[in-house]
């Protein structure tokens, strides 16, 4: 599987909109500060592809948020697949 494309809004510790392009580099190396929401871009892509993330229930919410929504486009064995997982509350 080859990451091209993860959008994120309203999951954990994103609240706004994020998009990350994966196309421009070959390999990705994820730093910040502690609560930068670093794990939470790997959650976000276990939950599009497995419904499950360390949380997996409305805890993965933004708590400033309606619903947590993320978009994962990959590319696997010659193919193109994108997934949209939305989780709202209540």
């Amino acid at each position: 599987m080859i990451p091209v494309k993860l959008s994120i809004a309203g999951f954990l510790s994103y609240q706004e909109p994020v998009e990350i392009d994966f196309t421009a580099v070959d390999l990705v190396c994820i730093t910040g500060e502690n609560g930068a929401g670093k794990s939470s871009i790997l959650d976000a892509i276990t939950w599009a592809l497995f419904g499950r993330a360390r949380k997996h229930d409305e805890s993965i919410i933004n708590l400033n948020s309606n619903q947590a929504q993320v978009r994962l486009d990959f590319d696997y064995e010659g193919n193109h697949y994108r997934i949209n997982r939305i989780n709202p509350r209540g």
